[in-house]
């Protein structure tokens, strides 16, 4: 039986790192169960299912939605590790909206699996500097799919293609970026507000 006000002090702690941790804000983000349909967040949602390579991943609101107001939004994710494409769709409760100046932002995370080597520094590491190099390397890596548009009244999408697959990834999350990612903004996570982890056998899929 997993002790859920320990995941939760784990998930604020670690909140710091935003999308870095995603997989330590999964568990306390239930509200209900989210086996074969049951209820997550309040509401009825399928699990995610496998197709061919790609997954539906639904996505739970972290802890540190409810600051901003958004503990009820719910989303998913459709990714596809092979051709290198990812999508989300994210729908807020009834009677809620973004802050104001805010907009959400899509990311893949390799939080949750081990990426980092030296296989693709055989000609000189990263930033010129080994030191430089090091440090990155010590935690997950966050790509941004980009900001997400407005769809309707309460409903954001975004769909993100790379001329890689996604075989590193293990996570998707959406981030609030409070900043509006306008001007001088900062290019790195927001506050994650909706999680969800890529099954390890859509990761293992057939390339």
């Amino acid at each position: 039986m997993i002790n859920r006000n320990k995941m939760q002090s784990a998930a604020l702690a670690l909140a710091g790192i935003a999308v870095l941790s995603v997989a330590s804000f999964a568990m306390p983000a239930m509200k209900g169960k989210m086996m074969n349909g049951k209820m997550m967040n309040g509401h009825k949602m399928m699990s995610g299912k496998m197709m061919a390579g790609r997954e539906r991943v639904m996505l739970m609101a972290s802890p540190l939605a409810k600051n901003a107001g958004l503990q009820g939004a719910m989303g998913s994710s459709l990714v596809d590790v092979k051709n290198g494409t990812v999508s989300f769709s994210v729908t807020l409760a009834k009677g809620t909206s973004l802050p104001k100046g805010s907009v959400l932002e899509g990311w893949l995370s390799t939080a949750g699996k081990s990426t980092a080597s030296m296989n693709d520094q055989k000609y000189g590491p990263a930033f010129g500097k080994k030191d430089a190099a090091a440090k990155p390397r010590a935690i997950p890596y966050a790509l941004s799919t980009g900001a997400l548009h407005r769809a309707g009244s309460r409903t954001y999408s975004g769909r993100f293609k790379i001329a890689n697959s996604l075989m590193p990834y293990g996570a998707v999350a959406i981030t609030l970026e409070s900043d509006g990612n306008a001007g001088n903004y900062d290019p790195r996570p927001g506050t994650p507000v909706l999680v969800g982890m890529i099954k390890k056998t859509t990761m293992m899929a057939k390339m």
